[in-house]
């Protein structure tokens, strides 16, 4: 069967053409993924500063109780500073020739450093030394070595890493759910336009196993050449992504990129097996299915749908409903793509697995205007789509799958970005900021509240805290937002409402907690708390107020001085302000000016500036998931071409036999174009309609409305190209068919 295989891949190479383009660009995205997991999980930055250290002692910036996964724990948004007493303690280890103390960023608090740098002795083994050094250090310091040094200096570089691990993951699940049925639908094509000679081969004495074997080993050996081509390829990709993620601030700056052999043979290793995958489902049938039958089929539609296909097919989309339901009932707020996302993928996979039963609807509903427009020239053409219903299922399935990914995962961002927008609009009730390059002086906020059109003034500190007791799980375990505010402001500035306590008592270490928040921890006025701050240490807080607040404001008010204590700038560098009822803004900035003037470094913005910051991080966080779409939607793009081209180049015969029967070139092409059309027009209806299936439930549940947020170009834009492609790569193939005499090509071998 090995030689069998080899030579049927020789002598049919442009059939295994378009199977091959799909398992090379799967590979190459694959291995792309790849190296962005191994650059997030290496978060290699050579160092600039401590390159003489051989070991580092740093905060360690992860934070390990968050009660989430051990594996991925949530990273400390502050510097989380170092003992300086520690340089003594380890300059007298054995092993260690010099210590040295270094400060990165802020003002440390009195006997904290960023950094300590260790020169050991030469021969000393780093391990050994490390070890030392491990042994003397408390649960929220670390020792870094190698290019890990680098993440002392920038801090941001652990974020990025997971987050970049996270994307790359999300990336690979997607890709390679997408990249199976990519290169299923293509075997299956395949094995469709030979079925007459493995019929053939059963009618001469190949056992089921045996045709198997011969299709998982065209597979086999068409993977492994793609595989090892996708190699530098994949690698360019994984580069150039991860360049992108730079330049938007994703990734940090300074990170190096990576992609070993590891991820290279575990991501070959993925795209060998997906291939596997795909062909063990499309040579299922074609394996069991009886010669005489086979061979009856060969000029015809065999069954609808095999029950393999039909069972995988409700699987799918009764997942894809499920998690729709989930979305649209239990998730909320900006949580709603975390299973929306993953649903329009079923969906779409759903979609076009039965893709053989819905071609069979789509051509009966649009069979009577096609007709009525192209004559008989359009009933030739829906004669075609329903007596070759197998083969339009086969090119309809991958243009489902690329309307639908296309369509429902870029809106689903943008009406959750858009709803996002609008609840941080709502909560923004200050109308101007004051900003500093330096430390506001102690009586500045107090002589912004006292001017005669301002409603209040407050400090404006923000950061991420956990609280550890009574014990407590963050949203998504990634911690509350923790707000600094000066008290005698803090209404004004705020859209809470107190409900007890008094904000005036908010100084020193207290806090202030929403009131159904309170109740969970089941903690009233006067208990303490105990929160896990933003730099990794612990404050025991005082709860001297209740307020009540809109849905999804998970946030804990504190004393402006307190929180800025554990804050990397120390200090607070931003004061927001209200205006008085009926104040012109324009008013407001004027005097806020004017006052500012006698001070140094200060500036006065409108609230636009905090729009305009919201909007930019916005952007940067989507941006990911606008290279996801791309990436799935590009592989679906070239599934759908490849597709498209081996139908139509299979059907040279049938296209000079209609000639020689009297059709006219500009016919047969008028005739492939209404084909195209009916692909089209039914593939983007269907995948259309179950992009918005999860769609609506999530734009009624956030914006009350039935049309999601988001530019309608975007998806005039999306359909218009997907059938433009969809012609293209029908009529090219035509064209080049029927260049030739017609009598050559009715003896062309199918």
């Amino acid at each position: 069967m090995l030689l069998l295989a080899l030579r049927t891949l020789r002598f049919r190479a442009g059939m295994f053409a378009a199977a091959f383009l799909a398992m090379l660009t799967a590979a190459s995205i694959m291995m792309a993924c790849g190296g962005l997991i191994e650059t997030g999980i290496r978060t290699a930055v050579p160092p600039q500063q401590l390159t003489s250290a051989d070991v580092v002692v740093a905060g360690d910036q992860e934070y390990h109780r968050s009660g989430g996964d051990t594996d991925e724990p949530p990273i400390l948004p502050e510097r989380v500073r170092v003992d300086a007493a520690l340089e003594e303690t380890i300059a007298t280890l054995p092993g260690v020739r010099d210590t040295d103390s270094h400060v990165f960023e802020g003002d440390p608090p009195a006997g904290t450093v960023d950094a300590i740098g260790v020169v050991a002795e030469p021969g000393v083994d780093l391990d050994e030394l490390r070890a030392r050094i491990d042994a003397e250090l408390d649960e929220t310091t670390v020792t870094l070595v190698g290019d890990e040094r680098g993440q002392a200096e920038r801090r941001e570089a652990k974020a990025g890493g997971v987050t970049v691990m996270a994307l790359a993951g999300l990336f690979t699940a997607f890709a390679l759910l997408v990249s199976i049925f990519g290169v299923a639908s293509m075997l299956a094509l395949s094995i469709t336009q030979r079925q007459r000679d493995l019929a053939l081969l059963r009618a001469v004495g190949a056992t089921p196993r045996q045709i198997r074997r011969l299709i998982l080993r065209e597979t086999v050996l068409l993977s492994l050449v793609a595989t090892a081509l996708a190699v530098v390829p994949g690698q360019l990709l994984g580069a150039f992504l991860f360049d992108r993620l730079v330049e938007r601030g994703i990734a940090a700056e300074g990170v190096v990129f990576h992609q070993g052999w590891v991820p290279t043979v575990v991501a070959a290793a993925v795209a060998v097996l997906a291939a596997l995958a795909g062909a063990l489902g499309a040579g299922t049938r074609a394996a069991r299915i009886r010669p005489t039958q086979a061979l009856a089929e060969a000029t015809g539609d065999g069954p609808l749908i095999g029950r393999g296909r039909l069972l995988l097919a409700g699987a799918v989309v009764a997942g894809g409903a499920a998690l729709t339901l989930v979305t649209g009932a239990v998730m909320s707020g900006p949580l709603m793509p975390a299973t929306g996302a993953p649903a329009v993928v079923l969906l779409a996979v759903g979609g076009a697995l039965l893709a053989p039963v819905l071609a069979k609807v789509t051509t009966f509903v649009v069979q009577w205007p096609v007709r009525a427009w192209g004559g008989v020239t359009g009933e030739l053409a829906v004669l075609n789509a329903r007596g070759r219903s197998g083969r339009m299922a086969a090119v309809m399935a991958p243009v489902i799958l690329l309307t639908t990914v296309s369509t429902g995962l870029l809106y689903l961002q943008t009406t959750s970005d858009h709803a996002d927008r609008q609840a941080f609009t709502a909560n923004l009730v200050a109308d101007a900021v004051v900003t500093t390059e330096g430390v506001f002086d102690r009586t500045f906020v107090d002589q912004l509240d006292d001017l005669a059109n301002v409603a209040g003034a407050s400090e404006h500190v923000d950061s991420i805290g956990f609280i550890e007791d009574p014990e407590d799980s963050s949203p998504m375990n990634e911690g509350w937002n923790l707000l600094g505010v000066t008290a005698d402001g803090a209404e004004a500035i705020t859209p809470v409402e107190f409900t007890a306590g008094a904000v005036g008592d908010l100084h020193g270490d207290t806090v202030a907690v929403e009131r159904e928040h309170a109740q969970q921890l089941g903690v009233g006025l006067g208990d303490t708390i105990t929160l896990r701050m933003g730099d990794n240490t612990t404050a025991d807080l005082r709860v001297a107020a209740l307020f009540s607040a809109p849905d999804d404001y998970d946030t804990l008010l504190l004393p402006a001085a307190t929180l800025a204590a554990h804050t990397t700038e120390g200090a607070a560098t931003r004061i927001l302000v209200t205006a008085a009822a009926g104040t012109d803004p324009g008013q407001l900035e004027e005097d806020l000016s004017r006052l500012a003037s006698t001070e140094d470094g200060i500036v006065v913005t409108g609230r636009d500036a905090l729009l305009g910051e919201y909007d930019e991080q916005k952007t940067t966080a989507s941006f990911a998931i606008y290279i996801m779409v791309l990436m799935v939607a590009g592989y679906a793009a070239i599934t759908v071409v490849n597709t498209l081209a081996s139908s139509m180049t299979a059907r040279r015969r049938e296209l000079g036999l209609q000639r020689l029967a009297g059709s006219t070139r500009r016919q047969v092409m008028t005739m492939i174009s209404l084909e195209g059309v009916i692909v089209a027009v039914s593939s983007i209806a269907l995948g259309t309609a179950a992009a918005g299936a999860v769609l609506v439930p999530v734009s009624l549940k956030r914006l009350d409305s039935i049309i999601p947020a988001g530019p309608p170009w975007v998806y005039l834009v999306t359909v218009t190209s997907t059938a433009l492609l969809v012609l293209a790569a029908m009529l090219l193939p035509a064209w080049r068919a029927t260049r030739g005499r017609p009598a050559e090509a009715a003896l062309a071998v199918d």
